[in-house]
């Protein structure tokens, strides 16, 4: 079963983040921050949540997955924005999903292909 965990903003996220031992598989789903009707305001967050919802159901037991908002559109825009520029987060799209602890990630487009969800999951590090 997948262990969900959701985190607003840059500074909860990293703070969050320090709870997981390294032996931990923990993903991470960097997505813009949710508008009133409960979805992103990326559309392309939007379009690609149905397929990792489907890919992650296949995920191996007690896989850890972290939905972090970014931030609202102007903030993620901005080329100084943090998860743009932190070493460990590299954002370059939304969405991205990564295996934390690792350079494994699917960006824009690929996190709309169920195969590549499923080998993120299923490689072996």
């Amino acid at each position: 079963m997948v262990l969900r965990h959701h985190v607003k903003g840059y500074e909860n996220f990293f703070e969050f983040m320090k709870k997981f031992q390294a032996d931990q598989s923990v993903y991470v789903i960097y997505t813009g921050t949710k508008l009133p009707n409960g979805d992103s305001w990326c559309s392309d967050c939007v379009e690609a949540k149905p397929f990792i919802e489907r890919g992650f159901k296949k995920a191996p037991e007690n896989v850890h997955l972290v939905e972090v908002e970014v931030g609202d559109r102007p903030y993620w825009k901005n080329l100084n924005c943090p998860f743009r520029t932190n070493p460990t987060t590299k954002l370059r799209v939304l969405p991205t999903v990564a295996k934390w602890g690792t350079q494994k990630r699917l960006e824009g487009d690929q996190c709309m292909d169920l195969d590549l969800i499923d080998m993120l999951l299923n490689d072996d590090d």
